[in-house]
């Protein structure tokens, strides 16, 4: 499994393809990217596209990318309003509003076949009401829930620090030493966040 990491718009969000086997998902464009580029060069097409929240800066290249590549988009129901609401989707507290025109479809709890992956999803409220942690093989992408050395913040609209506690508590239970993708910074371990996170 092969990883390219983009690091995107004005709050450089942290945009991940994900391929394997010619195929590949992609996790929060957050603005138009090299993507023609990427499937030509690793020869792959995209199954889907993930959210693990819907903020404008995991979205902003939403609506571009899907005028390039042909596929689903999956995040959690609670934040299918999110995409075409300025005020859920914070841009409007800090530039121009963004919305999207995408029709996303439910990302489930647990298990699932996403296109050639299996996704496992964890329901991690706290930044967002419907923030998701999502399990690729090895790998943990965490969005805005957990950073290299900190956390997401809970002060955006339907944000929760008592469920953001909840959230990294079911992050902290994992037993694998998962490679932490994060929605913005470098990029980590499970076992080491829980060395040195402060919030671990």
């Amino acid at each position: 499994m092969k990883v390219i990491t983009r690091t995107l718009g004005p709050v450089q969000a942290n945009c991940y393809i994900i391929i394997e086997n010619n195929h590949a998902l992609i996790v929060d464009p957050g603005d138009s990217f090299d993507i023609e580029a990427i499937m030509e060069q690793e020869k792959c097409v995209v199954d889907a596209i993930l959210l693990t929240h819907a903020h404008f800066d995991h979205i902003n290249g939403l609506d571009k990318l899907l005028k390039i590549v042909s596929c689903d988009v999956y995040c959690n129901p609670n934040e299918f309003s999110f995409l075409q609401d300025a005020s859920l989707n914070s841009s409007s507290l800090f530039m121009y509003p963004i919305t999207s025109n995408a029709q996303p479809k439910a990302i489930l709890e647990g298990k699932q076949r996403i296109g050639n992956f299996e996704v496992e999803a964890i329901y991690c409220p706290g930044h967002s009401v419907g923030s998701t942690v999502f399990i690729i093989g090895s790998l943990l992408i965490t969005g805005d829930v957990l950073f290299k050395g900190s956390i997401g913040r809970t002060d955006l609209p339907t944000g929760s620090y008592t469920q953001m506690k909840e959230s990294i508590n079911k992050l902290k239970a994992l037993k694998l030493n998962y490679h932490v993708l994060p929605g913005h910074g470098p990029l980590s371990t499970l076992d080491e966040e829980k060395r040195e996170n402060p919030y671990l």
